[in-house]
């Protein structure tokens, strides 16, 4: 039976995954600032302190840890916030990894938005980062992670858009369509990597499972936003006839988070599927109807 320690477990991603290694056998921590349960430890990276107890008993660590990169538009402070949350917490963790003497593997979340924008191509990750802000943020956060490579085994996961509806990016968009004013965004015609959250748990669990160490795009595919929107609509039978939200806009409400929502992005999935993973979601349509269900 194997030990998993899990940062920023509390999260959207960490909830679900903490359930699914609990279901299939594993012993799961989480480090969180505010401890409710006897399987918390608590942490502060900022402060540099974290509770020993059930350290010595880890062999795998998830890293999740992150301030939401949606969550609020990016001021000076808000970069640097970022940025610090991701970077020093995989610091703090290295350093307290001495601690962890039966520690055999290290996999963190990444963001699938490293490439920068608007390529014609699908994106691998033999492609190289972009130069804004977000593949300069994703390029640090993984050479922080691999620092982990002179301990063990390192895995990193680039996350899409996480279909879930629990929350996330896809609860935001669900918005306008309950109120009956879905529509796209900007032109519609930019494409938009997506990820069911089963997918994404599972692809952790199956990474853990096969000792899989490097780089992959975790994303069942893309879509146009148009398609997404139109899919969702259809879905929750809404109306689907209001115009483009204008990228002017998006870019005056948002500021340079606006990209995220009006720029295009094609990846590759092809490098997870060739080692074995398999999606249990093959397409979008078929992902949005599960959800909706909930």
């Amino acid at each position: 039976m194997r030990t998993v320690l899990i940062s920023g477990g509390r999260g959207l991603v960490g909830r679900s995954l903490s359930k699914l290694l609990k279901q299939k056998g594993y012993i799961v921590y989480k480090l969180t600032r505010r401890p409710k349960k006897s399987s918390h430890i608590y942490w502060n990276p900022e402060k540099q302190t974290i509770e020993s107890k059930h350290l010595s008993e880890v062999d795998v660590i998830i890293n999740l840890a992150g301030s939401g990169i949606a969550d609020k538009k990016w001021s000076s402070d808000r970069k640097t916030d970022l940025i610090n949350s991701r970077i020093n917490s995989i610091q703090f963790l290295k350093s307290v990894s001495e601690k962890m003497p039966k520690l055999k593997y290290f996999i963190s979340a990444s963001g699938i938005n490293c490439y920068g924008y608007n390529g014609p191509h699908e994106k691998t990750e033999n492609d190289p980062y972009g130069d804004d802000f977000l593949s300069v943020l994703v390029k640090d956060w993984e050479l922080a992670s691999s620092s982990f490579e002179d301990v063990c085994p390192v895995a990193k996961l680039r996350i899409a858009m996480v279909i879930d509806h629990k929350g996330g990016a896809l609860k935001k968009l669900l918005r306008p369509v309950k109120l009956g004013v879905g529509s796209p965004l900007a032109s519609g015609k930019q494409y938009v990597p997506w990820i069911h959250i089963d997918d994404l748990c599972r692809m952790f669990l199956y990474c853990i499972e096969n000792d899989i160490s490097g780089t992959y795009n975790a994303a069942n595919g893309y879509i146009t936003n148009r398609e997404l929107m139109k899919t969702i609509t259809k879905k929750m039978r809404k109306p689907f006839f209001f115009p483009a939200v204008p990228k002017s806009i998006l870019n005056l409400l948002l500021g340079e988070m606006a990209t995220m929502l009006t720029e295009s992005l094609k990846v590759s999935n092809e490098k997870i599927r060739k080692i074995g993973f398999q999606f249990k979601y093959a397409n979008f349509d078929s992902a949005i109807t599960e959800i909706v269900k909930k």
